[in-house]
């Protein structure tokens, strides 16, 4: 009984929450638009010296809490758990994926090297939200070498664990588990971009499939980020 309330007060803080962010999106959403709107005006006045310099500071501002706002409500949406459940194939997804990050792979001059994958019942759009983020995650962190990813599964008997194998700095191990909580940075944003929301994104769909996610790695040899989701019995 006591396991079965806290599921329930679980799902509760999980609704709270979606409702929250939600809420905060819609209502954050118009004074950066104005503030875009106002940014654009002032632009075409061709500002030079430190007002022209407080106005690319202002932009680059609004720029960054769109990117926030944006993520923010993926995760939301992510959430909420799953909304249609199939059983097709990762290679879907996956596919739409990599066209959506084509222009980020040819600009990087990654390699990316994909294997046959499962059929599993997973939402579609979802997994392709866990494989943009995952890739994507993959090409901002590479240094020095161009970015290598290699995906691939492996099955094991109730699952199915698939990898998305990088060639970047690696994480140290004890940071294995703070890379998948909100706005978590490893590394400062001039050196890096995004907006710490890629892997807490992936770790809610992954969760909401009734599966794990995780990472495999050591400082300078790459990382390794895997999830298993299970063979049968998922259920929105």
């Amino acid at each position: 009984m006591a396991s079965a309330n806290q599921s329930a007060l679980q799902e509760t803080e999980l609704d709270r929450f979606h409702k929250f962010a939600s809420t905060t999106v819609h209502h954050l959403r118009e004074p950066v638009r104005m503030i875009n709107i106002y940014t654009a005006m002032l632009q075409a006045l061709e500002l030079t010296g430190e007002a022209g310099e407080s106005l690319d500071f202002l932009r680059h501002s609004a720029a960054q809490m769109q990117k926030l706002l944006d993520g923010l409500a993926e995760f939301a949406s992510a959430s909420a758990g799953i909304a249609r459940v199939y059983s097709l194939s990762l290679n879907l997804p996956l596919r739409q994926a990599l066209l959506a990050l084509n222009s980020e792979i040819t600009e990087a001059e990654a390699t990316v090297a994909c294997d046959d994958l499962p059929v599993v019942p997973c939402d579609f759009d979802q997994m392709q939200l866990v494989f943009h983020h995952l890739i994507r995650n993959a090409l901002q962190y590479s240094v020095g070498a161009k970015p290598h990813i290699s995906i691939s599964a492996i099955s094991h008997p109730t699952e199915w664990v698939i990898q998305v194998r990088d060639n970047g700095p690696g994480v140290e191990a004890e940071f294995h588990q703070r890379v998948f909580e909100l706005y978590s940075r490893l590394h400062g944003g001039k050196s890096y971009p995004g907006n710490g929301l890629g892997l807490a994104i992936c770790k809610a769909i992954v969760e909401s499939h009734k599966g794990r996610i995780w990472v495999e790695s050591t400082a300078g040899a790459g990382a390794t980020f895997c999830f298993a989701l299970p063979h049968v019995g998922i259920h929105p």
